[in-house]
């Protein structure tokens, strides 16, 4: 990595949240500063840390927003690195978790802790989504749906977060992500918790799982559209009785996914929002 990273600054008016939060979401899910309103319009920060993802980025927000404004610099990897040190507070999760940054290691903790070390495209637990994700497992092993030995496939893993939680719920599994850098993250974040020998990580996708293979639980945090492409491969690979977690999806994208699962034979799913965001649970 580059001692550089890419900074965007965005200013634009309110009415045009939905849509630039949109485009944020889907080319840099990994997050951004809200800067709140000044003088009638919104302020977001966005690095990146790769400088094509920052051309298309900036590209995609002038096509479907000419009016938005952006302002292109540049910063130390020092302080952003700093930045994130005041940024990420631990996070309590559910009953029995609470996520946290691998500088507080030591510190001590009544709840149990799942250690992220942050990089940019990657969960943290901050996100609406990733907690929801972390809410449910809490939840399905709090009403013994999850139980110890049981397996899991993390789609789209990320940080490792999720499969991390999983693990330390006693399930053993793996995580997949087409990213070789989250692949490297997700490693660096089992070995800091000691779970990567229950917690085996790849590059790749769901159509790289044998056939016959089922899971006991899938979890994808990742977005409505390829989880609609995926519908047919997730669903093929849920062991019944099975529990499917989905998330990554807005609110007014549910109802497209929810169709897309129960055309597969799933049934109905639990739904829980969070802000715009969606979670979604099966159980077969």
């Amino acid at each position: 990595m580059s001692n550089k990273l890419a900074r965007l600054a965005l200013a634009f008016a309110p009415e045009n949240e939905d849509l630039v939060i949109g485009l944020l979401f889907l080319h840099t899910p990994w997050g951004w500063e809200d800067g709140g309103t000044k003088d009638g319009l919104r302020h977001l920060t966005v690095h990146f840390d790769r400088p094509e993802q920052s051309a298309e980025t900036e590209a995609a927000l002038q096509a479907a927003c000419p009016e938005v404004r952006l302002e292109r610099a540049s910063v130390d990897n020092a302080d952003w690195t700093s930045a994130w040190k005041k940024y990420f507070t631990p996070i309590p999760i559910g009953s029995r978790f609470v996520v946290l940054p691998a500088w507080l290691k030591d510190e001590p903790c009544t709840a149990q802790p799942i250690l992220i070390e942050p990089k940019m495209a990657f969960g943290t637990g901050h996100h609406q989504t990733t907690a929801l994700c972390l809410e449910a497992l809490d939840r399905l092993a709090t009403e013994g749906v999850l139980t110890a030995g049981q397996s899991f496939l993390d789609l789209g893993t990320g940080s490792g977060i999720l499969g991390i939680a999983a693990v330390k719920l006693g399930l053993v599994g793996q995580g997949l992500d087409i990213d070789p850098v989250a692949i490297d993250n997700a490693r660096e974040n089992a070995a800091l918790n000691a779970v990567e020998g229950a917690f085996k990580t790849a590059t790749g996708s769901v159509t790289d799982i044998p056939a016959e293979q089922r899971f006991d639980c899938i979890l994808a945090n990742i977005l409505a559209n390829p989880l609609i492409d995926m519908a047919e491969d997730i669903s093929a690979r849920l062991a019944r009785p099975g529990v499917l977690i989905l998330s990554g999806i807005l609110r007014e994208q549910a109802d497209r996914v929810v169709q897309a699962y129960v055309g597969q034979g799933l049934a109905a799913p639990e739904i829980t929002y969070s802000g715009e965001w969606t979670l979604l649970v099966f159980r077969t």
